[in-house]
């Protein structure tokens, strides 16, 4: 491919730019290189630009995609859906029927709400933690991320890693608003949490972590770290909330509680729940949730037709299909990400593949293994960067940040085309003198 391969997304760019700020509804999509990319069709594990470009697809629409674009079985019912009705105003029988699916399938879920958006779920969950404990603070850990509502954006990923006690300084992007109520502690460091909490526990009503760290390197933490949070919140009286908008449903049919047995009090779910349809909720335990019976939880477009129903056939594929579908998902990461390293390893780039379940995270130049995120942070983006735009010119799509999804949509052949494009694009950029631009 050359520059002019792009020509359609280009002039999509330079019309969206007078409209739109930078061109793009969400700031990380307007970075990707050679230019952002405007998509007209997807379909399985594939997505096709304006261009006419195809593209192994591994950004997913961000993750949601966990069942590949237009799953049969979840178009097949928004669109009996569609001809009953989209919003209602009112209750269905389906928002019932999630309800009872999230309940099966997650083990901390004793009761459900539903909301829209990751972002403003998690907002939701604090919400009924503080009600519950009447008390204010949170506490969250670096590079984590938990949407984009102020004030838990503080410290997210790509933020440096602090030093001294906990809690950290909170560092915010410029116009946002963090106030005393957040304290941001290292993760993965038992000590740290519990000296923390030993200072300011009967202040915190909550303590928020992704239970695998996708966002802060795709890292798992070591054994007994979660048993140790959750010991720990319960003798000061904290809820503990995983974020799950990533990990659930991806890692398995009941997400990273599931696979690391350790039950939060309240877990927030997004992305793979509604394949692609926008939904998200909060599940948690029983005499927590009802607070929200007490405080209110508001929104237009909570338990709409169409999300709620296509929620309910994307979880009825993931809980049927669970025994073929999940050690298939685990292959094929397995496989993709063996074969990125091996490649890497002929080339003397100093690549490596993280995974957790069906997703992979590429880290350039970090130590090796990387374990903490301050190893993650040591990696170089910029070649990161190059290797994106490589594969892109070569059918790939991946984004930049080396955050790859795989979907049940996947297969071997895009396994090996993959490898041959990641083939490619590391012997050039190995050639390349890049540096790091943090």
């Amino acid at each position: 491919m050359n520059a002019k391969t792009f020509a359609g997304s280009e002039k999509y760019m330079r019309r969206a730019h007078q409209v739109i700020p930078k061109g793009v509804n969400s700031s990380r999509r307007a970075v990707l290189r050679p230019t952002p990319l405007a998509f007209t069709s997807a379909l399985g594990s594939r997505i096709t630009d304006v261009d006419g470009n195809e593209y192994v697809d591994y950004v997913a629409g961000y993750g949601p995609m966990l069942l590949g674009h237009q799953p049969p079985r979840v178009i097949e019912a928004v669109r009996t859906q569609l001809a009953a009705g989209v919003l209602y105003g009112g209750q269905h029988q389906a928002e019932a029927e999630l309800a009872e699916r999230i309940v099966r399938m997650v083990p901390g879920a004793e009761m459900v709400l539903l909301n829209v958006t990751g972002s403003e779920a998690v907002q939701a969950a604090l919400r009924m933690a503080r009600a519950a404990t009447g008390r204010r603070k949170t506490v969250k850990f670096e590079g984590h991320y938990h949407g984009w509502i102020d004030p838990v954006t503080a410290n997210g990923p790509g933020s440096p890693a602090g030093t001294g006690p906990a809690p950290r300084p909170a560092i915010v992007a410029d116009h946002h608003l963090v106030g005393p109520e957040i304290l941001i502690c290292p993760w993965n460091d038992p000590e740290a949490l519990a000296d923390l909490l030993g200072r300011h526990g009967a202040d915190v009503a909550a303590v928020i972590m992704e239970p695998v760290a996708v966002n802060g390197g795709n890292l798992w933490a070591d054994e007994g770290y979660l048993a140790t949070a959750r010991r720990l919140c319960d003798q000061h009286g904290c809820l503990l909330v995983f974020d799950e908008v990533v990990t659930g449903f991806r890692l398995a049919p009941g997400g990273a509680q599931q696979r690391t047995g350790v039950t939060p009090d309240l877990t927030v779910l997004a992305k793979a729940l509604g394949a692609g349809f926008p939904i998200s909720a909060v599940a948690g335990r029983a005499e927590v949730m009802r607070i929200a019976e007490e405080i209110g939880h508001a929104g237009t477009y909570n338990g709409n037709a169409t999300s709620v129903v296509a929620a309910n056939a994307a979880l009825d594929v993931l809980e049927s299909d669970q025994d073929s579908l999940y050690p298939r998902l685990e292959r094929l990461t397995n496989e993709l990400a063996d074969g990125i390293e091996r490649l890497a390893a002929r080339h003397g780039a100093p690549l490596q593949a993280l995974r957790a379940g069906a997703l992979i995270r590429l880290h350039w130049g970090a130590p090796t293994p990387a374990r903490t995120y301050a190893d993650t942070l040591a990696g170089r983006t910029e070649p990161l960067r190059h290797l994106s735009e490589h594969l892109i010119r070569s059918g790939v799509h991946a984004r930049d940040t080396g955050l790859w999804y795989i979907s049940a949509a996947h297969t071997d052949d895009d396994v090996d085309r993959t490898l041959a494009a990641v083939d490619q694009a590391l012997a050039a950029v190995s050639r390349q003198p890049v540096g790091n631009t943090g």
